[in-house]
């Protein structure tokens, strides 16, 4: 009877594309997957060690495992992920019931290691053969989209960011090893591709490409059933947000207009403090030109408040920096004290309830400005992407909505089956908005 797993994914998209390569390893090696976590041979953890809020939770599942193997539940206990990476040594002398531990970059060896654990041998183990291909991966959640990581690691040196440490310097994926993976993705069904990375606007600067990801996303857009290609995590760089890359998302209809650029913060001397290497002049400038050359643009950004040495001042100019821009979609986070960063020596820490009280203030903010935001959205057409079908409603998403981090569009189920404009198994149709609904949009079919 071949081995069982159930795999537990913690953290963001890049995270999961690493978890689905884990899953797509295991399952080619005859270890049959499980949604049972009660009842499975080996259970694996992908853990977050971002920050500490991240590296709680992914302790608190590893101990949940730990107790489902001493009833007997559960064989066999494979740690994984970046909280691995920088603490390998603590964690095997503090969990001595884990069985395997992998940093990042080892995960391809998960199969040779559960074969020690079990002292035996695994039947079947294609993904240890060269017949196994890297680019072939399952995606999980979503049955249109898939997350396309284009990098590991970065090379900057944000005082508060911990990545170059954990995953180390950036290393771009060539552009035909990204090609097969998302054409492979393209063969499953896969019509959304979400560029994934620490840095996507770095792509291909580490390996001397001029212009690297224009030159990648002209290859992609090639590629015969994506539909969509969305862009995350670009950068707030002029010299990065090139004329060429503006120019495919207003002439490519596969590039989305969907922008989503960490600013992080606007205050110059926080800027400064987090050595992101612009100015507030600079996110200025590149804010105003993806206003002006790009029409439609849907721009999203995470900001960061609570930074050592972050005034009243400092605050209050960035609550008006989200009031004069209006974001498309926003995340806030509040700075968590890292040892291995650069900012954690800094002095001034501003004290959690005062951070709490600024996260509170800067989100509610946001919300007061969402329905003037989203009102240009009423009585409008779009295209949009069928993520879920229920009982009663639908969940969809347009080109401004990204997966778990933005709202969503929902209709009627009845709505969707006697539209003339849905055909079944097709996975887009057009939509007519009509109503806000907090941070969701509320529509119905077009005849379209």
């Amino acid at each position: 009877m071949p081995l069982s797993f159930n795999l537990i994914s913690l953290g963001c998209p890049k995270n999961q594309v690493d978890s689905e390569n884990i899953f797509t390893r295991l399952e080619k090696s005859d270890i049959r997957f499980t949604s049972d976590s009660d009842s499975c041979d080996i259970c694996v953890v992908n853990t977050c060690g971002f920050i500490e809020a991240a590296r709680k939770e992914s302790i608190g599942v590893i101990m949940e495992a730990v107790e489902k193997k001493k009833s007997g539940a559960v064989k066999y206990i494979a740690v994984t992920g970046c909280m691995v990476n920088n603490n390998i040594e603590i964690l095997k002398k503090e969990l001595p019931e884990v069985d395997i531990f992998l940093a990042t970059f080892d995960e391809e060896k998960i199969v040779e290691e559960i074969e020690t654990a079990a002292g035996k041998k695994i039947s079947g183990r294609q993904a240890s053969s060269k017949e196994y291909k890297e680019f072939e991966r399952e995606h999980f959640n979503l049955k249109s989209t898939a997350y396309l990581k284009i990098s590991e690691g970065c090379s900057r040196s944000c005082s508060f960011c911990t990545i170059p440490s954990i995953r180390g310097a950036y290393r771009s994926k060539s552009i035909e090893e990204i090609k097969k993976e998302a054409a492979y993705l393209a063969s499953a069904g896969v019509e959304e591709l979400i560029i994934v990375s620490q840095d996507t606007s770095y792509y291909g600067t580490d390996a001397g490409v001029k212009n690297g990801l224009y030159v990648l996303l002209k290859e992609l857009i090639k590629i015969k059933g994506v539909k969509w290609i969305r862009l995350m995590y670009l950068y707030p760089s002029a010299a990065l947000f090139t004329d060429d890359l503006i120019s495919l998302f207003n002439n490519e209809e596969k590039i989305l207009k969907y922008i989503d650029m960490p600013v992080q913060h606007i205050s110059d001397k926080i800027l400064k403090l987090m050595k992101r290497g612009e100015s507030k002049k600079d996110v200025l400038r590149i804010i105003e030109k993806i206003k002006n050359e790009i029409p439609g643009a849907a721009l999203r950004t995470s900001l960061i408040i609570g930074f050592p040495g972050e005034t009243d001042k400092d605050f209050e100019e960035l609550s008006a920096f989200v009031k004069d821009v209006k974001f498309d979609n926003l995340g806030v986070f509040k700075y968590s004290d890292e040892m291995s960063a650069v900012s954690y020596k800094y002095n001034q820490k501003v004290s959690a309830k005062i951070k709490s009280e600024r996260y509170k203030i800067l989100m509610e903010t946001q919300k007061s400005l969402i329905g003037s935001i989203m009102s240009k959205h009423i009585g409008r057409t779009y295209e949009a992407v069928i993520d879920e079908i229920n009982n009663k409603t639908v969940k969809l998403r347009t080109y401004f909505q990204s997966p778990d981090i933005d709202g969503y569009t929902y209709m009627y189920s009845e709505d969707l089956k006697n539209s003339r404009g849905y055909i079944a198994k097709k996975n887009f149709i057009y939509v007519n908005i009509n109503k806000i609904k907090g941070y969701d949009l509320l529509c119905t079919p077009s005849a379209i």
